[in-house]
């Protein structure tokens, strides 16, 4: 199983996002970046286990701001 960071920059999109995700079924955490890369806002990202490219495409379809996808290793 892949884990993957979806970063959206804000505490306000991640809760939002994390919201989004539990109504529609897919389980996700907030995490908070120690140090931030350049242009992720605040650093949040929401951490999922299942089903990414459905996330994406929520959050997206929803006015979530998703900056990019990466493994969480």
């Amino acid at each position: 199983m892949a884990n993957y960071y979806i970063h959206v920059g804000s505490m306000t999109n991640a809760m939002r996002g994390k919201q989004l995700l539990a109504e529609q079924g897919i389980r996700s955490f907030l995490h908070r970046a120690t140090y931030p890369a350049e242009g992720d806002g605040c650093g949040y990202h929401l951490l999922i286990t299942e089903q990414v490219e459905k996330a994406e495409q929520i959050l997206r379809q929803r006015g979530v701001r998703v900056l990019r996808i990466t493994d969480a290793m």
